[in-house]
């Protein structure tokens, strides 16, 4: 039986030895965190990463919500 699987997602990191900064795609439940693909070190952090939006808020005739735009 084969299972189909999701996307998975991209975690951020951020290693304590040495600053560097890397992404790794890796399904939730994966433990423990990679090392650090530039020195190895296994004392990583999670970061929480930013998300992008494609409209601002400044875009929105917020005064029209609720109301008809005929």
């Amino acid at each position: 039986m084969t299972l189909e699987s999701g996307p998975m997602p991209i975690y951020e990191y951020r290693c304590k030895k040495c600053d560097e900064r890397f992404e790794e795609f890796l399904m939730s439940s994966t433990k423990p965190d990679p090392p650090c693909p530039k020195c190895g070190a296994k004392t990583v952090e999670r970061l929480m990463s930013r998300i992008n939006t494609e409209w601002l808020p400044s875009d929105v005739a917020w005064d029209r919500v609720g109301r008809s735009w005929d």
